[in-house]
């Protein structure tokens, strides 16, 4: 795979490479947190028909956008030849809140540079996905968000733990769909 573009985003600390995969653009964020350097891999989805192809599904009574939408992928980074092996990343303590806050910044300088009508993403659910984990998956895309915001509390103590604070600017509108082990997430201007 042949890298087209590299550029080193000063403001937001990121590196976007651009490359062409699967006949489609992708532009990849590299950051580092902690001893792991990440990725988010974030594919241009121009037309409805290769959206709806690869299983994602609009928002009843909701139009695909004209500028179109991009397809999110995260992983830790080992190079760029597994696009198709994303695992599902684990960490630990506030070395998350690192991790997921980069992330938000890649989708806001994505968003910036290229104006999008949103991102789509999807979220495995249950089995091997949730193990060992306090809350699964789905519920922390759920919380990062908006789509939920139940009080939740500490296993040990019974107290009150903070509200999550949604990830999202109120000027973009969180849409979720559950299909068969998938949860698929839209986020629209």
């Amino acid at each position: 795979m042949r890298i087209e573009e590299e550029v080193f985003l000063e403001d937001y600390g990121l590196r976007r490479k651009r490359f062409v995969y699967d006949r489609r653009v992708h532009h990849s964020y590299v950051f580092v947190a902690g001893n792991e350097t990440y990725t988010v891999i974030i594919g241009s989805l121009v037309e409805e028909m290769t959206f709806s192809r690869i299983g994602y599904e609009m928002p009843a009574g909701v139009p695909f956008p004209v500028n179109g939408m991009a397809e999110v992928y995260f992983d830790v980074f080992d190079g760029m030849g597994n696009l198709a092996d994303f695992r599902h990343v684990r960490f630990e303590g506030l070395g998350s809140a690192v991790v997921l806050q980069s992330v938000s910044l890649a989708l806001i300088a994505h968003n910036e540079i290229f104006h999008i009508g949103g991102f789509v993403f999807q979220a495995a659910s249950g089995g091997v996905v949730d193990m060992g984990r306090r809350i699964t998956l789905e519920e922390i895309y759920d919380y990062m968000l908006g789509l939920k915001n139940e009080p939740r509390y500490n296993k040990k103590t019974g107290l009150l733990k903070k509200a999550p604070r949604p990830l999202i600017s109120e000027d973009l509108q969180a849409y979720k769909t559950v299909t068969e082990g998938r949860a698929n997430y839209v986020v629209l201007h």
